[in-house]
């Protein structure tokens, strides 16, 4: 019996990093995780007050600042929390690291010269979401010093499945700014998974997150991609709502973010 606990423990070990277990280890982690079950249910019921884009029409600030500031801190806070090794740095700390940059300077050029806005955003809604992914990408960089021994399988589909993401995630992005290239009003999305869900961006954000765990292999990764499926299967399920109020004609077997399923 022994033997086989050792065993499991082993091979979860091989796709997960624990930490030390200290005091300030044991808050942040349980911190991160009440933040991953709580997110959920307060964006759905519309008390976690982000608010932009189509759910905020009137007041804050304009949207692509908005966008520019909450994408671009990351950046800064992944470079400081990366200063200490990446003088250093072998290939795996330069894939992580590089993965966390390239999502987020992908997302500021999106929203610097892809995005077609037309409402506002909340100003707390910008603070909280720059705070909640300039922590996740310092904590991922700060994770970083200590990767993973040996690139392997699971380190192979980190790489698939980031590429994927952020593919897939660009691809959906242009055909929503593409609908809206003569006019800034709001149209159903067609084309691509579109026809099937209506926030396929968000299902290829959670698969680009799903490759920088795999990648980083550490608990708070896990625990940061919890956050984002949980935040962002909510917003879509919003978004569902909010396309059958507004468009009368809206295809009635459309998902919100998993194809058939959700």
């Amino acid at each position: 019996m022994m033997k086989l606990v050792l065993y499991n423990l082993a091979k979860l070990e091989t796709i997960m990093i624990f930490p030390e277990w200290t005091t300030t280890d044991i808050i942040l982690y349980a911190f991160l995780a009440l933040m991953a079950i709580g997110v959920a249910p307060a964006e759905y019921f519309g008390q976690s007050m982000m608010y932009y884009s189509k759910f905020r029409s009137v007041g804050g600030i304009p949207t692509r600042i908005s966008m520019f500031i909450l994408y671009f801190t990351p950046i800064l806070a992944l470079l400081v929390s990366a200063r200490g090794y990446l003088g250093s740095a072998n290939l795996i700390q330069w894939i992580v690291f590089g993965s966390v940059f390239m999502h987020f300077a992908k997302r500021v050029l999106e929203s610097l010269f892809l995005h077609k806005y037309s409402g506002n955003a909340g100003a707390l809604t910008t603070l909280l979401i720059a705070i909640f992914y300039s922590s996740a990408a310092y904590l991922i960089g700060w994770l970083n010093q200590n990767p993973i021994a040996f690139v392997d399988v699971w380190f192979g589909l980190g790489i698939v499945f980031f590429l994927t993401g952020l593919s897939g995630n660009f691809y959906h992005h242009k055909l929503l700014a593409d609908l809206r290239k003569n006019s800034l009003d709001y149209f159903i999305p067609k084309g691509g998974w579109f026809e099937y869900v209506v926030c396929p961006h968000y299902l290829f954000e959670i698969v680009t997150w799903l490759g920088v765990a795999l990648l980083s292999r550490h608990l708070g990764a896990w625990l940061i991609l919890l956050f984002v499926i949980s935040y962002l299967s909510a917003r879509s399920l919003r978004t569902l709502t909010w396309y059958h109020e507004k468009f009368k004609d809206f295809p009635k077997d459309r998902k919100a973010i998993l194809p058939f399923i959700l």
